[in-house]
């Protein structure tokens, strides 16, 4: 008889049991495949952070081990943006950790969030966007996608990744009405343009796989492209990212990013006097912090057209 030799199993360290245990809560939550990706970037870069230090326990977490992480992710150049991001990680595991009484108080609660640099980078201008169409060759699948894709982005302000699931089924042709299922789970409906919608279904027209007018088609609404121009299935995040960018070099437009057309519709909204809470609600934004930001600018470009255009100028000017 064969004898069955035993072998010893790693030792997962208190601090590693704790954040596998919040990575299982996030998921019973129904968290979103990409929410639980953050946890994993963020939180998890923490607890490597950690274990370099020594660390085993999550009981043993102080501020200071918080404030000595941020201050290493900004001495390697990480992006204020990505900063925040890990500080709001953490903190959300701190209070986990407090809810389920390895930590008697949140240690985040002591530490400084890291600062956001409150200006916002410039939307596009028409001029810009002019030169992204005229850059698409409509005659073909794939121009004819990138059309369609501008005019989408630039319409309805949506994030990358509510862009590309989107499917043909979750757009009206006739009413321009698009469903969105966006970060949270949370649904909202948004509406695309007389022209963005021509151009989808222009768009749709050199698609075999899909009828237009069928609203419960569930096939991709955005597709890539290889070399040879044949699709090759459903576009990609990253995909998305890559075709912007070749769209902006050929048009002489940088950057050219989904997040610049989310940035446009946003300030193009404000200066044709949509109101904070009606373009939070188009957004998808749980709060008005970020369009704060936005507004400040819009609030900015309002004041040099009136530099501009002052009625009290002009009418003096004209008399001499």
């Amino acid at each position: 008889m064969e004898r069955l030799t035993l072998r010893p199993q790693p030792v997962v360290s208190p601090l590693h049991a704790a954040f596998d245990a919040f990575l299982l809560s996030r998921e019973a939550m129904r968290c979103t495949p990409k929410t639980l990706q953050h946890y994993c970037y963020t939180v998890g870069g923490f607890v490597a952070y950690l274990d370099s230090q020594g660390i085993r326990d999550a009981r043993d977490i102080t501020p200071g081990h918080i404030r000595a992480y941020l201050v290493a992710l900004q001495r390697r150049g990480t992006k204020d943006t990505t900063q925040h991001a890990h500080a709001r990680g953490i903190k959300t595991w701190c209070r986990w950790l407090v809810a389920e009484g390895d930590l008697a108080e949140n240690p985040m609660q002591r530490v400084a969030m890291p600062r956001l640099d409150k200006r916002v980078p410039p939307p596009f201008s028409p001029d810009d966007v002019k030169a992204l169409l005229d850059a698409c060759d409509r005659h073909t699948p794939r121009g004819s996608r990138d059309y369609a894709l501008v005019l989408t982005l630039l319409d309805t302000g949506l994030r990358a990744s509510e862009v590309i699931g989107l499917r043909v089924g979750d757009i009206d042709p006739r009413s321009g009405l698009c469903t969105i299922m966006g970060k949270g789970r949370k649904v909202r409906q948004v509406r695309a343009g007389a022209k963005a919608r021509a151009a989808i279904v222009r768009m749709l027209g050199y698609r075999r796989d899909v009828v237009p007018n069928a609203a419960t088609n569930g096939a991709p609404l955005w597709v890539g492209y290889d070399v040879q121009g044949r699709e090759k299935g459903a576009l990609t995040p990253y995909g998305l990212q890559a075709v912007l960018r070749r769209l902006g070099a050929r048009a002489g437009v940088s950057p050219c990013s989904p997040h610049r057309f989310r940035r446009t519709f946003a300030l193009w909204c404000l200066r044709d006097g949509m109101d904070l809470h009606s373009l939070r609600l188009l957004m998808g934004h749980s709060d008005l912090a970020v369009l704060q930001r936005y507004l400040a600018l819009a609030g900015e470009d309002i004041e040099r057209a009136h530099a501009a255009h002052s009625p009290a100028d002009r009418l003096l000017n004209e008399r001499g």
